[in-house]
């Protein structure tokens, strides 16, 4: 799709099952219209500011969109056919907007991701040497294989017989956060921590409580929405990690060093409940899941409203007892390696 001056096309990918929720957060963005929801993909385009495509939380990342390849084969021969695409891109403008937002030399250094649906007879690594070659020959750019040391990254994206390509409009992907200084296993990537505040329908100075808060990134995201949020983690190192990542965020909280199963809070004082269950895969639990989980919920039921919700991220989301809750919608994702849930709750 050509650049107008106007009205600027560009597509945004998100973890596979919030494709929805991400389109709604784009929706709402000034000057944008979206085109089409797709697996993990949203296009659309911006007649105002790019700047604003910056500020998504939901999204994993967000690309000016340089053109769509059909025919991509799965046999090797689509190799020769990517190669006399890639040579016909213009990378120009694209390099021109980024530039507006950032700085970016004239003669920049790149860096290529691929990603595709299905099996093929090559491999990315191979996807990525045929427009890294063309883009080279025909720019002068500077291939980098470290996406930390490029100034642009180009991306193609490839569904079926369909490929994206397109110039990130940022300097780094949009899920990586710049307060996440501290890191551990299983910890929740920003843009689904980010998704699951949404669904909790939080307002400025909602209280918002994670009793299993890990490394703090749901505790983050909903304080940059304006929550007050309380937090803990029976587990030492996962608070020193969420005070740190808290502190570089610049909010401010008192953690606890608690058992979910006990949490000291009165009866009816958190308007909203969101955490990501411990899975007992990343995370080692002594008791078996579904004793945690009925005593965790319990706990969760007892300290929310009568009008808060729940929003919890499950693998096992058979194991979650609702008690007197009612579901009020779910989205099973694309995580680790497995498909787990995100469960909303409500009192009847």
């Amino acid at each position: 799709m050509p650049f107008s001056t106007r009205s600027l096309p560009f597509f945004a990918l998100t973890t596979s099952g919030l494709e929805t929720i991400s389109a709604g957060e784009i929706a709402l963005l000034p000057g944008v219209s979206i085109n089409t929801v797709a697996y993990r993909r949203i296009s659309a385009t911006c007649s105002g500011s790019l700047t604003v495509l910056l500020s998504l939380r939901t999204v994993d990342d967000v690309f000016l969109e340089l053109a769509t390849w059909m025919d991509i084969g799965r046999s090797r021969s689509s190799l020769v056919h990517l190669r006399h695409l890639a040579a016909r891109l213009d990378l120009h403008v694209a390099a021109m907007c980024c530039a507006r937002l950032r700085p970016v030399p004239q003669l920049p250094a790149f860096s290529v991701t691929v990603s595709f649906v299905g099996k093929r007879n090559y491999s990315s690594e191979e996807m990525k040497t045929v427009l890294a070659d063309e883009i080279t020959k025909q720019h002068g750019w500077i291939y980098r294989q470290d996406d930390r040391s490029a100034d642009l990254n180009v991306r193609l994206f490839i569904e079926h017989e369909v490929a994206t390509v397109g110039v990130r409009l940022g300097k780094t992907a949009l899920h990586d956060r710049w307060y996440q200084q501290a890191h551990l296993p299983g910890g929740l990537k920003p843009s689904v921590a980010a998704a699951l505040v949404t669904l909790a329908r939080i307002v400025p100075g909602t209280t918002v409580l994670d009793p299993c808060c890990g490394s703090g990134t749901i505790l983050v995201e909903a304080s940059l929405q304006g929550a007050t949020v309380y937090g803990g983690d029976r587990d030492f190192r996962a608070l020193v990690a969420a005070q740190t990542n808290l502190a570089a965020a610049g909010v401010e909280t008192c953690l606890h060093n608690w058992d979910a199963q006990a949490i000291p809070l009165a009866d009816g004082s958190m308007e909203r409940i969101i955490c990501n269950l411990p899975w007992g895969r990343q995370v080692h639990v002594e008791e078996t899941l579904t004793t945690l989980y009925q005593r965790i919920i319990a706990e969760m039921r007892r300290v929310l409203t009568p009008t808060g919700r729940i929003v919890l991220l499950t693998s096992v989301p058979h194991m979650v007892d609702p008690f007197d809750l009612h579901l009020v919608e779910q989205h099973e994702i694309s995580l680790f390696g497995q498909r787990p849930t995100i469960l909303v709750l409500a009192p009847s």
